[in-house]
């Protein structure tokens, strides 16, 4: 998809970093543990971090009675990427976990590793401890999709995926049980544990949704 010029016409909805780690304990059942993590660069809602991690995404509670929760150093950028983003994925859709999960004020965390062979992002809050880990990774993949071959199906995509076969979610040292699901995006078989570094989303009519 080169484009005619070197400037995209479009309007950049935000831009940064989304690693994630979706689990299943049963390869043909729902997914049972669900983390996106979020480094944001840009947006309309200012920069910062957000992770939402829901230990249980089909239990409508949030913390501290089951670790259902929405962790940032930016609320508002929280609150927008959750409307504008993160409900519009269909796995997350409809998750009873989700729609309960608890805003928690982030107060420390970081990256650390190396994304040809490991990395880790952890988020701690006020009683809460996680890390996630992402092993056995594979060779990253640029990728430039037309909004019909993302999962909400709006916006245009660029951005390097790299996958792992070997993640890890650790909280407050408990590692959940669970295996990443094996999936197709753009004709690429991967998985649902992945890096996405120097993502940008960019509305193709210039209006962000």
């Amino acid at each position: 998809m080169p484009l005619d010029t070197p400037i995209h016409p479009g309007e950049v909805v935000w831009t940064g970093e989304n690693p994630g780690i979706l689990f299943k304990t049963d390869p043909d059942g729902p997914f049972t543990a669900m983390a996106l993590f979020f480094r944001i660069a840009w947006s309309p809602a200012g920069r910062g971090s957000v992770l939402l991690l829901l230990e249980e995404p089909d239990r409508p509670a949030g913390w501290p009675d089951a670790v259902n929760v929405l962790v940032s150093d930016n609320r508002a950028l929280a609150e927008y990427l959750m409307d504008s983003f993160i409900v519009k994925l269909p796995a997350f859709t409809d998750l009873p976990g989700r729609r309960h999960a608890t805003f928690l004020d982030m107060t420390g965390g970081g990256p650390s590793g190396d994304p040809r062979s490991r990395y880790t992002e952890t988020v701690a809050a006020d009683g809460l401890q996680v890390a996630l880990n992402w092993d056995e990774l594979g060779t990253p993949t640029a990728l430039e999709l037309p909004k019909e071959l993302t999962a909400a199906g709006e916006n245009e995509l660029y951005t390097l995926l790299v996958e792992s076969r070997s993640p890890s979610i650790v909280v407050n040292g408990r590692t959940l049980p669970g295996q990443p699901a094996t999936r197709e995006q753009a004709g690429i078989r991967t998985t649902t544990a992945f890096l996405y570094f120097s993502e940008t989303w960019i509305s193709p009519k210039g209006t962000s949704q």
